[in-house]
């Protein structure tokens, strides 16, 4: 594969809208393969041959399940963007099961107390000792529990895309889909009138509705960092990131009766099955109330 091809890729990629992140990695998975065809000796990826190889090094080299399943789709995708420009006359994936299986880990959610505790510190700030960066933070939290968007669409949000009168956010999440969430707490549409008032003197014409100090985007990075420096100041057991606010709240949904279909759809879930892995949790918590209530304790 030549620097050609790949900087063709890549441009083709960021017109189709993937995320800076996706193009990363890409760029990196590509490099990978290619890194892989010099050592080797590869002078022409586009075989099957190639693609069995380099698969069977990727497994020698003993990476995590989800990086060469990453890898896999990363060039699945260069491959089907060739056969569409007509550059590739058989693409090496057809009729060919490429499957990684990964390992069905349960998400990691919150407890109870953790809630409290993250919370409960990030609104104990009173208005006048917080900083900018501070009110930031409790938004980001709030709207990460309460909506259960991913922190790389939290950080994408548009002032254009509040409703705060309907109590909606227009979400572009994965593959550009775009879906709505909802604001049901006029707690939090409280916060978010009085922030965006404060913001403006920060960054008045910016288009993000999160910013820093400075006026500019707030990144993904920047809110896993505010979050690790956050709970550094707390009692608790163990770090926590903003990917397990989505747990959290998408477990809790599921738990109170909401139907899987729309835990799915608020999630931006393309497939179901993805969202079904949030039911094992309840399970879990549902034997253990059982154990608790053992029934056969009245007969020993």
């Amino acid at each position: 594969m030549s620097d050609t091809v790949k900087s063709e890729f890549l441009r083709h990629c960021r017109t189709k809208g993937l995320s800076d992140h996706t193009l990363r990695a890409y760029r990196q998975d590509l490099a990978d393969i290619q890194q892989w065809a010099h050592r080797t000796g590869c002078d022409n990826i586009y075989t099957r041959e190639a693609v069995t190889g380099w698969m069977s090094c990727l497994r020698d080299r003993e990476l995590a399940p989800a990086s060469i399943k990453r890898r896999v789709a990363c060039l699945k995708v260069l491959f089907r963007w060739l056969e569409e420009e007509e550059r590739l006359s058989e693409n090496p994936f057809h009729k060919f099961r490429a499957t990684v299986q990964l390992p069905r880990r349960l998400p990691r959610n919150l407890t109870d107390t953790e809630l409290k505790t993250l919370f409960g510190r990030a609104q104990s700030n009173r208005p006048e000792d917080a900083t900018f960066d501070d009110s930031s933070l409790r938004l980001a939290l709030e709207l990460l529990f309460t909506t259960g968007i991913r922190v790389g669409e939290l950080c994408a949000i548009h002032i254009d895309d509040l409703d705060l009168l309907a109590g909606t956010i227009r979400i572009r999440g994965k593959g550009n889909r775009e879906r709505r969430v909802f604001l049901v707490d006029q707690e939090i549409i409280t916060l978010l009138r009085a922030y965006i008032r404060t913001r403006q003197t920060f960054a008045p014409l910016a288009q993000n509705l999160l910013v820093t100090q400075r006026g500019t985007a707030i990144t993904p990075n920047q809110i896993r960092k505010h979050l690790h420096n956050h709970v550094d100041t707390l009692d608790l057991p163990r770090p926590i990131t903003p990917h397990m606010l989505r747990h959290t709240a998408a477990t809790q949904l599921l738990e109170n009766g909401v139907d899987i279909r729309f835990v799915q759809k608020l999630l931006g879930h393309a497939s179901i099955s993805t969202t079904e892995i949030y039911t094992h949790v309840s399970d879990t918590k549902l034997q253990a109330a059982i154990k608790g209530a053992n029934p056969r304790r009245k007969i020993k």
